[in-house]
């Protein structure tokens, strides 16, 4: 806009002015290019030059005005919630209007009549429920906190649904209720305690994680992911999801200068991103983490296991860093103080953490679909038991040690503890997170003696109850025992009653509904039965092993016996990882880039789960022709490679499947393993790779170099 001359005015006049003016762009924090004496910005709106009105020439009038009619308030005065609580409040609001059309009372169902009547008998209805959708049996409630949870929930329906909330009167009423619905039935006062996985229990389920053959992944990349969750929860303290939503723009590498004059070391920092976002957006929290030089073990360190992802990824901006060597060429130029690893940005909203996907060639690690919680909680679970806890260990498990270690650090600030944990106060932590187990030597501090510092927190780890006897599964007894059930035995009665009166009985859908009614039972009373098992057990083991130990019986571990099989990369990565320390910076640096070699090889190959047999090779094949019994590894490999393509290619009904062969990703024992019969094979090939055939896909012979083109090629 052009600017015209300042109009000349008298003293008088701009002071009046002046006296007029109460504000200035400075103070309204809007930088503008109009000065108070542009006569431009004070003209009449009918002046030519109107294009400031028009921001936007492609939106008219017409436009705003639309918008204007048509806003909807209540999308944005309504409460904000995530999806996982918006299926709860509508499941609450669901039994609501199943109750009162269960009792065929519909004048009830409006919110305007509720009552501390009517919500009684709501809550007594809905603890007595043991069918779910379906007609599926539910678990039933077993705690009142639970039935404090449903009170909660349904204060939340009913704002949701009126706009105001329950009366305060009401709400004190309803705790007397809830106590008495508690009693009458029979619902647990107190719930599960919060087992805290310290870092001695962190070590031992991270060591387990690495050389277990009891637990199969299917690809070897998830026991990689496995162990790096463990290392990031136990050190950040965050949540599982926070965690499972790493992406690579949240992950940042530099190499930086160490200030005591020690060599460069590698900083890893992870912003996370997606944490709890109730009434807004939190800002982001960025963690820290330097790479501890000479450490006793590399089972803790997670940039061993985050480069080896990443070399495996080939994640790096820089073409030519695709290797842990590369890696320790690197320095910092003179006068910095850091060398920025970029990462790739193609990569930027790429998971960390990805699940793996069946694919016609076995298993394969998705590019772009994280990884579910309800795919690590059993993870988390199962090593937990093979480690031989007494206590269920969960993701969450590692939050509430990790916020434990915060609060007894003295490092650590009130105020740094709630920015890390993600908490508003502190009374946060004290009443959800803070395990009720009393870690202090009360006596001494009352006696004022020296307390027992190790003792005491040897008394309150997780690995206190190890016990690698404790059940972890029925015997093949204790599992057929469960056709003796009267539940059991009457739907097994009437599957007979249809064979006999049906010709063809399996083609009908009412037998094959009964035969998943009794699939169904079986496992719900297996599960029973394995928790009564447990619970014996924990009481009546102690007992005997006190009942031998004085009538001078030698205790004996009666270890359950796996007949698994180390995979050559798993040892490999087991060997690298627990390698000790160098003596010297070359020596150590070697060992780290030893095992990030060996963790980027492991991301690339197959575990699947287990054959028959646990992989024991068939007869005849134990020692090869031509070969001695203490000939070479890899030999062995390479021979037993070469003699199961001959087998592919020679017989006319192998019994070697030629898609495992050229699978280079597959351990050699699954590659070369020979099925009992060519049928076996069939069987084989149909559910592993058949059946992985989506659409057009295509299959490919490695061997031949050939492409099948449909299941039929």
């Amino acid at each position: 806009m052009r600017r015209r001359s300042p109009v000349e005015s008298s003293s008088d006049e701009s002071s009046s002015d002046e006296s007029d003016y109460t504000g200035s762009d400075a103070d309204d924090g809007v930088d503008s290019d109009t000065d108070l004496t542009d006569v431009d910005a004070f003209a009449d709106k009918n002046d030519e030059d109107e294009a400031w009105l028009s921001p936007n020439e492609d939106h008219p009038p017409e436009h705003y005005l639309q918008q204007l009619k048509t806003f909807d308030e209540r999308e944005y005065t309504k409460e904000d919630y995530k999806d996982s609580s918006t299926r709860l409040l509508d499941r609450m609001e669901d039994q609501w209007n199943q109750c009162w059309t269960y009792l065929k009372q519909d004048h009830y169902r409006a919110y305007a009549t509720v009552s501390v009547a009517t919500l009684h008998t709501f809550f007594d209805w809905v603890l007595s429920q043991r069918r779910g959708k379906g007609g599926r049996k539910r678990r039933g409630t077993k705690l009142a906190s639970s039935l404090g949870t449903y009170w909660k929930v349904f204060r939340l329906v009913y704002e949701r649904a009126t706009g105001v909330k329950l009366d305060g009167r009401m709400n004190r009423s309803m705790h007397k209720v809830l106590r008495k619905l508690a009693k009458k039935h029979g619902l647990k006062k107190h719930g599960r305690d919060k087992a805290c996985m310290y870092i001695e229990d962190q070590a031992l389920v991270l060591q387990t994680n690495l050389e277990t053959t009891e637990k199969r992944y299917p690809h070897g990349r998830y026991r990689i992911q496995a162990q790096l969750y463990l290392q990031l929860g136990g050190f950040t303290a965050n949540r599982p999801q926070a965690l499972l939503g790493l992406c690579y723009r949240h992950i940042q590498v530099t190499l930086l200068w160490d200030p005591e004059g020690g060599p460069h070391r590698v900083l890893l920092e992870f912003t996370f991103e997606f944490t709890k976002e109730f009434l807004g957006i939190k800002d982001l929290n960025t963690f820290p983490l330097p790479e501890i030089m000479y450490d006793e073990t590399l089972i803790f360190s997670p940039h061993v296991f985050l480069l080896g992802v990443l070399f495996c990824d080939q994640a790096f901006a820089a073409y030519n860093l695709t290797s842990p060597e590369e890696l320790s060429r690197l320095g910092i130029p003179p006068h910095r103080n850091e060398l920025p690893l970029r990462l790739n940005p193609k990569l930027d909203n790429v998971p960390l953490f990805r699940k793996a996907v069946r694919t016609p060639d076995g298993w394969a690690i998705s590019p772009i679909e994280p990884l579910p919680y309800s795919t690590l909680l059993p993870w988390i679970r199962a090593l937990g038991q093979i480690t031989g806890f007494a206590q269920v260990t969960r993701p969450y498990s590692l939050r509430y040690a990790g916020g434990k270690a915060f609060n007894e650090n003295g490092n650590v600030s009130e105020a740094m503890q709630n920015l890390m944990m993600g908490h508003a106060s502190i009374a946060t932590f004290l009443k959800h997170y803070l395990s009720r187990r009393i870690t202090v030597d009360t006596q001494a501090v009352v006696r004022g003696i020296q307390p027992q510092t190790a003792l005491m927190r040897a008394a309150c780890t997780m690995s206190r109850s190890i016990d690698r006897r404790r059940p972890r599964r029925l015997t093949p007894e204790q599992s057929t025992s469960v056709n003796d059930d009267p539940t059991v035995r009457s739907l097994l009665d009437r599957r007979e009653h249809l064979k006999r009166t049906l010709k063809n009985a399996t083609k009908y859908p009412k037998y094959n509904k009964l035969n998943y009614q009794i699939n169904q039972e079986r496992q719900r009373q297996r599960h029973d039965l394995l928790r009564v098992v447990k619970e014996r057990w924990e009481y009546e083991q102690p007992v005997r092993d006190v009942e031998q130990q004085l009538a001078g019986i030698e205790t004996k571990d009666d270890l359950e016996q796996v007949d698994g099989v180390l995979l050559l990369a798993q040892k490999e990565l087991v060997d690298a990882i627990l390698a000790p320390p160098g003596l010297s910076l070359e020596e150590e640096i070697r060992r780290r880039n030893k095992a990030i070699h060996a963790v980027t090889h492991y991301c690339g190959i197959e575990e699947g789960g287990v054959y028959p047999s646990q992989l024991k090779q068939p007869s005849g094949r134990t020692t090869l022709p031509g070969k001695s019994k203490d000939a070479s590894q890899p030999d062995i490999n390479k021979e037993a490679l070469e003699a199961a393509k001959v087998l592919v290619y020679k017989e006319i009904r192998p019994r070697v499947c030629f898609v495992c062969v050229g699978n280079e990703n597959l351990p050699i024992e699954r590659r070369t393993y020979s099925f009992h019969t060519s049928g076996d094979l069939s069987k084989h090939f149909k559910r592993r790779h058949l059946a992985n055939v989506r659409g057009e896909e295509s299959l490919r012979c490695n061997l031949c170099r050939v492409d099948l083109d449909n299941k039929m090629h």
